[in-house]
């Protein structure tokens, strides 16, 4: 089964939660595609250059963007996350977290699962949703 990480786990793997941490192990050990989105990655760099946190932002690319495999932010899943924006709205729960659309967009692409510690942002996105904390 392919996964997409959301930013909140990205970050937990940086603060080496424990448990996320065994659930990434595990995955990887298991053959498992896990995707790194470019969403995620600007979500988190932006976060580390303002703090100048220099080590872990060299753990973002050394440990994820150079070993994940790379989910670009393509034309499908901008057409997606689009669609999912006004059906959303049509429906009366508007979504207005354009980085949670983008990523969702990119797990219908991909067929991926997105890992994520909120999984109530994504219930209404019609995307399989795991939280590795549990």
């Amino acid at each position: 089964m392919p996964y997409l990480l959301d930013t909140n786990v990205v970050t937990q793997l940086l603060k080496r939660n424990p448990r996320v941490v065994e659930r990434y192990r595990r995955a990887l050990e298991l053959g498992a595609q896990i995707y790194f989105s470019a969403v995620v990655y600007y979500e988190i760099k932006r976060g580390l250059l303002h703090l100048g946190a220099a080590k872990q932002l060299q753990q973002l690319d050394e440990e994820f963007k150079n070993v994940l495999y790379w989910a670009p932010v393509s034309d499908a899943t901008w057409d997606r996350a689009a669609h999912l924006w006004a059906e959303c709205r049509r429906q009366g729960k508007p979504h207005d977290d354009d980085g949670d659309l983008l990523i969702a967009a990119q797990a219908h692409v991909l067929g991926a699962v997105v890992v994520t510690r909120n999984t109530k942002d994504f219930t209404d996105l019609q995307i399989g949703v795991e939280n590795w904390e549990d």
